[in-house]
């Protein structure tokens, strides 16, 4: 053998080893559609056994193989390889990505060869389609967030403007009227004064939201009795549910117990679930149930309506800023939407849940933990 001859050789096998090494699979068939050369990497990402792996395999073999175990689906064996022989003798470029059974993905990229038949490399793309899928998922929930808090800037600008323009109106009416009853005046004035409380909300709704976001909220981290802490809220709010003569109960256990957390902002949680509860509880047959549950390692606070409910679908949603689940009759709920949200960020920071649980149209409940005093 001459030197150029052995050089030659040298070459090939060097080149025949390194095809056995690439990440890829990859097959040659000739015209007549037969296994001529092929590295491991093709078996293994194809899931073919090894005694498929022969020179002068027809490529039948092959899709039959596929066919068999039911990697084309239902149908003939032989229509569905026949089908496919079909299409590879037309011995045309092809490009695509094929999910196999067991969830890889491969992208198929066949090539024609000048002196007829093809070379076919197989690339498993599992990871970058996660990726991709991963990335538009993100991509999509990122445009649904900026929607939801472009329609929520709408709303409150809404919002804002309504009860303005009330005052307004009730401010310029006792103005040019100074002759108007002091039984009218009374009740204008008790308008005025409502939709400035409701302002007040609103935008300490906004400026804490704002703040938690910057991380910018003030703690205050006690250890605090969590029967002291609950009836005082309850207290508070005791009149709105009087007003609109709904029964509010409190059920606390026999013992004393204490929780480790923000007092100010704990009462904010509740006083906003009560809010919730009195906004849902039918007028007048209403029915609101506060409890408190001591664990030895986390203290639950349960506060139950018996309003419409919330569907399942939406348990999650409610938390999430920018959106308002509709009520039953499809209209939207007064207040900005942030208040569950600002629950669940208060809650989270304090290292406990918050969670609802309905079944409509048999009410809610939502409960939130905090860390028990060692």
């Amino acid at each position: 053998m001459s030197s150029a001859n052995g050089v030659e050789a040298s070459r090939a096998d060097l080149i025949v080893r390194g095809l056995a090494y690439l990440a890829q699979g990859f097959s040659i068939f000739d015209r007549e559609l037969r296994l001529v050369a092929w590295n491991r990497q093709f078996l293994e990402l194809l899931g073919f056994p090894d005694d498929l792996g022969t020179i002068g395999r027809p490529l039948a073999d092959f899709f039959r193989f596929n066919a068999e175990r039911g990697d084309y689906g239902a149908g003939d064996i032989e229509d569905l390889v026949k089908e496919r022989i079909t299409l590879a003798s037309k011995a045309e470029p092809h490009c695509f990505e094929r999910m196999r059974p067991n969830g890889m993905v491969l992208e198929v990229r066949g090539t024609p060869l000048p002196g007829g038949g093809f070379v076919t490399t197989y690339s498993d793309v599992t990871e970058r389609k996660t990726w991709e899928e991963s990335l538009q998922a993100a991509k999509q929930k990122a445009e649904e967030a900026n929607q939801a808090k472009s329609a929520f800037l709408n709303m409150v600008t809404h919002d804002l403007r309504t009860p303005l323009t009330s005052i307004r109106s009730f401010a310029e009416i006792l103005g040019d009227n100074p002759e108007i009853g002091a039984e009218q005046r009374q009740e204008f004035l008790g308008i005025i004064n409502g939709e400035c409380l409701r302002l007040v909300r609103m935008i300490n709704d906004l400026l804490d939201f704002a703040k938690i976001e910057a991380g910018r909220m003030d703690w205050c981290i006690a250890d605090l009795d969590a029967a002291d802490l609950v009836k005082s809220a309850v207290t508070s709010i005791t009149p709105m549910f009087a007003e609109k003569r709904v029964a509010l109960e409190l059920v606390l256990p026999t013992h004393a117990a204490r929780i480790v957390g923000d007092h100010d902002r704990l009462t904010q949680v509740l006083i906003n679930l009560l809010s919730n509860a009195l906004k849902f509880a039918p007028e007048s047959s209403g029915r609101v149930l506060v409890s408190l549950d001591y664990g030895p390692t986390e203290t639950r606070v349960s506060v139950a309506d018996n309003g419409p409910g919330i569907p399942p679908e939406k348990h999650d949603e409610v938390f999430e800023e920018f959106r308002q689940v509709l009520g039953a009759s499809g209209a939207r709920p007064a207040g900005t939407g942030l208040g569950l949200a600002i629950c669940r960020r208060i809650v989270d920071h304090l290292g406990g849940r918050i969670w609802v649980e309905s079944v409509p149209p048999d009410g809610a409940t939502f409960s939130f933990t905090v860390p028990s005093s060692s």
